[in-house]
């Protein structure tokens, strides 16, 4: 069991986003559940196969399909908020931090995109 006392769901969860991601273009970074002032959340950071940014429409993308197969599923007791994030996103330090090993030290310049109005 992790910290969190929510091992199972954590691994199912990234199993499934495992799995589909990379059909999707994505890749998983972490999977977490945490409760946070009372309020459960299940966070799922992701980043793009192709290294391009990541956009609103591409965590909002995900996080449409893994809801519905968590609908589906039905395998978590407790009420909790979906969040889908991009490393570009999230405030705390990734959990896979291979990731940024030869970044450690240099300067870093980020954009966020929402491209949600230009779709609709």
């Amino acid at each position: 069991m992790d910290e969190t006392g929510y091992c199972m769901e954590v691994e199912r969860t990234k199993s499934y986003l495992e799995e589909i991601l990379p059909g999707m273009g994505y890749i998983l970074d972490s999977v977490t559940f945490t409760e946070e002032a009372g309020t459960h959340y299940l966070r799922a950071f992701i980043y793009r196969q192709d290294e391009e940014d990541m956009t609103v429409n591409d965590c909002a993308m995900v996080s449409r399909r893994l809801s519905k197969w968590l609908d589906k599923e039905d395998f978590i007791a407790e009420e909790y908020i979906l969040e889908v994030c991009s490393l570009g996103f999230k405030d705390n330090p990734s959990e896979g931090d291979e990731l940024y090993s030869e970044e450690i030290g240099e300067e870093t310049d980020e954009e966020i995109v929402d491209e949600t109005d230009e779709e609709e």
